[in-house]
């Protein structure tokens, strides 16, 4: 009877350490490269999580609500290489905490994606600057970014590629060439100059940070005719994908639009 109880026991605490396994919604695999991707939960962002995943990569999809982000769920629930996880660029200590628990997960590729982009209104023309905004934009736009590549530096390292690109504005004609974007505009210009920092800090560890241009993408419903300029999200995301696919440490400090165009 003791031998019976001993194997049941046995079978109860063996059964108990794989359930967490079993129960888990997704697996990285050691075998595929990694990206995390922060804002996946709607347009640019969701389209990188879309192609990555297609081409068989670990994605680490991240977003503020993932309980609201059916898209990106409905992705994760086909594809057992898409993991969900919580982030908010403003949450510092969530930032931290997450990447303490992908703390010995290699990553090759970065991508910060998230960021804060509305207007035009009054608060963001000059004359008129709503200074309580000033803070909000910069918070998300430049200090969310440089938060969430020092706190996975570690894994960019462990990587293959070793690649931290974020996402920027276009400038002169490039950009948006109306008032009423300035806070916009600004925080991405310092977007530009922090990854222009890391490029220099971490090249020695063969580190290459950029800032890419996805270009007019339109990700709310507009309509492509009403702009010449409008890149389908498809093409944007898929150009600079190969882009960083084929990216060289040399290219490292720069700023390319999805195209393969050196834009600075």
């Amino acid at each position: 009877m003791q031998k019976i109880l001993r194997c049941i026991i046995v079978l109860l605490v063996t059964l108990g350490a794989l359930l967490p396994a079993l129960a888990a919604p997704g697996a990285l695999k050691t075998d595929a490269p990694t990206v995390l991707i922060t804002g996946s939960n709607r347009g640019i962002g969701l389209e990188f999580v879309r192609q990555y995943g297609a081409a068989g990569w670990n994605v680490i999809a991240t977003c503020r609500s993932p309980d609201r982000a059916s898209d990106l769920n409905s992705l994760a629930a086909g594809n057992s290489q898409i993991i969900v996880e919580r982030l908010d660029v403003l949450d510092h200590a969530g930032i931290d905490a997450l990447a303490a628990k992908y703390a010995d997960q290699p990553i090759d590729v970065l991508l910060n994606n998230a960021g804060l982009m509305q207007g035009p209104d009054l608060g963001q023309m000059v004359g008129s600057i709503d200074y309580d905004e000033f803070d909000r934009f910069y918070r998300i736009n430049a200090a969310g970014p440089l938060k969430v590549s020092e706190a996975f530096y570690p894994n960019i390292k462990k990587g293959e590629q070793k690649i931290m690109a974020s996402l920027t504005t276009g400038k002169g004609e490039k950009g948006i060439p109306v008032p009423g974007f300035s806070l916009y505009k600004t925080s991405k210009a310092a977007l530009d100059a922090i990854q222009v920092e890391i490029a220099m800090r971490w090249r020695r560890q063969g580190v290459k940070a950029i800032t890419l241009l996805p270009g007019r993408v339109l990700t709310r419903g507009e309509d492509p005719a009403s702009d010449p300029r409008a890149v389908a999200v498809e093409d944007s995301v898929a150009g600079m994908v190969d882009l960083l696919e084929n990216l060289t440490l040399e290219q490292s400090g720069r700023t390319w639009q999805w195209d393969g165009e050196l834009v600075e």
